[in-house]
This record gives C-alpha cells, structure tokens and sequence, in this order.
C-alpha cells in the first residue's frame, strides 16, 4: 500500500513536471515567433532606410541644392585661373 502511495506520488510529480516543460517550450516557441516577426520588420525597415539614404545623398540632389539653394555654379572656362 505504501509503495502504491510512492509510486502515485512520483507519477503526479512526473505528469506536472511533463506539464511545465511543455508550458515553458510552447512560451519560448511562441516568443522567437515574435522575435523573427520582428526582425523581419527591422530588416525591412532598414532596407527602406538604405534607399531613402542613397536617394538623398545621390549627385543629382547635391546638385540640385548646390544650384538652387546655395547659388553654386560649375565654373567656366574664364573663371579659371591656374596659379603657379
């Protein structure tokens, strides 16, 4: 009778046991899903940060800010002047 009482024991300290490894497994699974959609979403991010970076820093805006905005001109060919 004893020995039943242990081993029923066991036997529910086992199950529960079971009950939270399978509890912890399904919150971490559950917390890398959130994980990668996240990093998905920085990744994306990034990349559209990447193309508005390229876009403003390209040659045709720096340009067009130095002729508009700043008055800056190429210079021709009478405006240069070598000095020795």
């Amino acid at each position: 009778m004893r020995l039943n009482l242990i081993l029923f024991s066991m036997l529910i300290i086992f199950a529960l046991t079971l009950v939270n490894a399978e509890h912890q497994y399904r919150n971490n699974y559950s917390q890398l899903d959130r994980e990668n959609k996240l990093t998905f979403e920085l990744r994306d991010e990034q990349t559209k940060l990447q193309i508005e970076e390229s876009e403003k820093s390209g040659n045709d805006r720096i340009n067009e800010i130095a002729t508009k905005k700043l008055g800056m001109y190429a210079p021709k060919k009478l405006d240069k002047r070598i000095l020795k």
